[in-house]
């Protein structure tokens, strides 16, 4: 029964142009996920590509290891010698694509230095000019100096509460250091499109499931099915089953598919790297490599598209149609924009489903959250929510479809 419920939902033509869709969305991503590491040669030209990044590589080999005091004077040290022999010129085109070609190997650790010893809100692009030798020593230490300073201001006032700023502090304090770092442009590009591609399996599995209860009530059939012996019983869980296994297997082929070419192309090295090596994860509370941070984003981009297509498939047991079904992955997801003005709506949007498909994002907010006595950010608790009610859903559909009347 549950194959049949299956190659009914693949008979339909709409099915099937959405898996057509979904497959050419993900040649797009692939390619300009591939296409996103950019490399500049010694006569100042970009290049993109596998061979870019292949190059690129080469230029940040130079700069593996632990990132500890003298490795930072190194890099100010050589970023010094680069301004000297190519300096930026304001609207010299060409000449700063040259410069840029000579410190894209550290480009990273230098960014890495100017969010340090910046203040928390603050970005100077040339603070890594004015670094003396004894200051560089005590990046880290100032990260969770510029933290508590902000955290001391007029403007976290109403923010955070006393034990959420110990939180966060202890949080920082934590993070081993000093950071090492090596190439994990492979993992950073793949993180860049991943959430492009679980909203799109979301969205398109959504006109696959969506019909799977209606289906007897558009065909006229509704009458037959229930007052068959195992329709009400059955037929019921063969539904659910086939929307789980529909959703679970397409999710799983596309990502793979993604990381296989994705990181294949661009190679899957440094992922034990911590996050916050990164320019945009700088700030992050949470202390995890780009590896767990892609497998976080797999594994939760999964638990927010099952609660989805479930929550889509229990309006459609309750309809009887599909076209109100098929609009609640997209409420879910761009609900959101309309509402995020309103402030007492903060906490709930800080774990809203949507919220699962953008971890690469969220995983810079300070959303936190009290529990017992504990506090925590709103990843965990998304993590243990949505599983919880995705479950719950499941006798909820049954029962709902399988008390139909037929009228």
């Amino acid at each position: 029964m549950i194959c049949f419920e299956i190659k009914k939902i693949f008979s339909k033509t709409i099915s099937r142009i959405s898996l057509i869709v979904l497959l050419f969305s993900l040649v797009i991503s692939c390619y300009f996920a591939i296409t996103n590491i950019t490399y500049i040669d010694n006569r100042g030209v970009s290049h993109t590509g596998i061979a870019a990044a292949r190059n690129l590589r080469k230029e940040k080999q130079r700069w593996e290891g632990v990132l500890d005091k003298a490795a930072l004077q190194a890099v100010i040290d050589e970023y010094r010698k680069v301004n000297e022999e190519y300096p930026i010129r304001q609207g010299d085109y060409t000449a700063n694509l040259l410069h840029d070609s000579k410190v894209q190997g550290f480009s990273e650790i230098k960014d890495m230095i100017n969010m340090g010893f910046c203040e928390f809100r603050d970005f100077n692009y040339y603070r890594i000019d004015s670094v003396s030798k004894d200051e560089v020593g005590k990046l880290y230490e100032n990260r969770e100096k510029s933290l508590e300073k902000w955290l001391s201001s007029e403007e976290t006032e109403d923010l955070f509460n006393k034990k959420e700023k110990t939180f966060l502090l202890e949080r920082y304090h934590q993070m081993k250091t000093p950071l090492y770092y090596e190439d994990y442009d492979g993992w950073k590009s793949a993180l860049h499109y991943a959430q492009t591609i679980v909203m799109l399996v979301m969205l398109v599995s959504a006109f696959l499931v969506s019909g799977i209860f209606p289906n007897e009530f558009s065909w006229k059939a509704d009458s037959i099915f229930f007052s068959t012996k195992y329709g009400r019983d059955r037929g019921t869980r063969a539904k659910i089953m086939a929307g789980f296994i529909v959703v679970s297997v397409i999710y799983f082929i596309v990502i793979s598919l993604y990381s296989l070419v994705v990181l294949g192309c661009l190679g899957s090295q440094g992922g034990n790297v911590m996050i916050q090596t990164g320019f945009w994860h700088w700030k992050s509370f949470y202390n995890i490599t780009y590896m767990q941070l892609y497998l976080l984003t797999v594994v939760a981009g999964y638990i927010g598209t099952v609660f989805c297509l479930f929550l889509s498939m229990l309006v459609s047991a309750k309809t009887h149609t599909a076209v109100v079904a098929v609009t609640i992955p997209f409420a879910i997801l761009f609900l959101p924009l309309f509402v995020s003005n309103f402030d007492f709506l903060s906490g709930i949007l800080g774990v809203f489903p949507d919220r699962l498909l953008q971890i690469n994002e969220i995983i810079n907010t300070f959303d936190l959250y009290h529990i017992g006595g504990k506090i925590v950010g709103s990843i965990p608790i998304m993590l243990v929510i949505y599983p919880i009610l995705s479950i719950l859903m499941v006798p909820l559909m049954y029962h709902v479809y399988h008390k139909t009347e037929i009228k």
